[in-house]
């Protein structure tokens, strides 16, 4: 794959790749953010992120389980001091709470938890010996990061101004493509999306096809025109600190 400099960072990947000048900051000044993310830990995640027919799978590190598990760790490091509640969480000691709410899925969700710096390595283990099922199905897995955010903050006094800030890393691959559409269709100001689609090849380019036309028609219906949804191909980006700063520099 050819490297190239874009913005001042030096990219790789295939010719897919959603350039890195176009990767900006979601956050604004002045806000609580409530971090989530969604990972996908379906059996696709085990295949190369170059040849997803012919390429080596996991643990080779040009897998995309492998490339997670190097990006992964440090996204929440920078994402997990940015829960505005994880002091008050953390305050007896117990790293049980306080970070990132997560979820997996793959056919089904998977309950993680908060995950942080202190319990990602114990939590993600678990995680993964959880996912025994075959199939990928995004949807749930949001309405779970949603239904979970709305139950813990519904009484919230009227002047807090608090984003639901939901990360989504998934292939590309999913059985239910049509199901995150809604929750494109719904951002807003108060909830934002940041999607990132690892892999390569012709499936993972028509997911991202999908969820960004229906973020630019989001951004698009905006009174103000802003912009609730990004998405990114990291198409066949095997360097997994590449991917944590992109991902850094849009949610964290």
């Amino acid at each position: 794959m050819s490297s190239m400099t874009d913005g001042g960072r030096t990219e790789t990947g295939g010719p897919n790749r959603t350039p890195r000048s176009e990767i900006k900051r979601i956050r604004k000044p002045g806000r609580k953010y409530e971090p989530a993310i969604a990972i996908d830990l379906s059996p696709s995640m085990y295949w190369s992120a170059v040849d997803e027919e012919n390429g080596p799978e996991y643990p080779h590190p040009e897998s995309r389980r492998a490339i997670l598990e190097g990006f992964l760790p440090l996204f929440i490091a920078a994402l997990a001091g940015e829960d505005s509640e994880a002091e008050a969480e953390q305050a007896g000691g117990d790293d049980e709470d306080g970070g990132v709410m997560a979820v997996g899925f793959d056919r089904h969700v998977i309950k993680i938890g908060d995950l942080n710096e202190s319990n990602y390595q114990r939590k993600m283990a678990k995680a993964w010996q959880d996912a025994s099922d075959g199939g990928t199905r995004v949807g749930p897995a949001l309405k779970a990061l949603i239904d979970k955010f709305d139950g813990e903050f519904e009484d919230d006094d009227p002047s807090v101004t608090r984003v639901h800030e939901i990360t989504l890393v998934t292939d590309g691959e999913p059985e239910d493509p049509e199901a995150v559409l809604p929750h494109i269709k719904a951002a807003n100001g108060k909830r934002v999306y940041a999607i990132s689609i690892l892999g390569h090849g012709a499936k993972a380019k028509a997911t991202y096809d999908l969820y960004k036309k229906a973020a630019d028609e989001n951004q698009a219906a905006d009174e103000f025109g802003k912009r609730h949804v990004h998405v990114i191909l990291f198409d066949a980006v095997t360097n997994p600190r590449e991917i944590a700063e992109d991902l850094i520099t849009l949610a964290a």
